[in-house]
């Protein structure tokens, strides 16, 4: 697992140009991609989610088989991997590692229209 010291909680329009990929914890857009079970079919941007990330979600990609939280990633060689289900129980919604514990996950008119990459 990696783990970021001090990521950057900034709000920016900006894109942001991270070190990782995918990102997991720095400056990021002020609206927030929504996390309440959504499943995005398309890459959003990764502003947003990183937001998001300082909610308290955690999201899974399929394409790197990896998993990111606030500050914190795990890359996974196949999808059943123990350690995926170990760092969603540890670390998504932990008010003890997360920015903003208590904000909310739902943004419906991010859901509804959700802004690409390429934004």
């Amino acid at each position: 697992m990696t783990i970021l010291n001090s990521p950057r909680t900034a709000h920016t329009t900006e894109d942001v140009e991270y070190p990782e990929s995918p990102p997991y914890g720095g400056d990021h857009d002020p609206a927030w991609a929504d996390c309440t079970g959504t499943v995005y079919p398309e890459p959003i941007r990764s502003e947003n989610a990183v937001h998001s990330l300082e909610h308290g979600a955690a999201w899974v990609l399929d394409t790197a088989v990896s998993v990111q939280s606030w500050a914190r990633q795990l890359k996974v060689d196949t999808a059943d991997d123990p350690r995926l289900a170990a760092f969603l129980r540890i670390y998504r919604m932990n008010p003890d590692i997360t920015p903003e514990p208590g904000a909310t996950c739902s943004n419906p008119e991010f859901a509804s229209s959700p802004r690409g990459p390429d934004s």
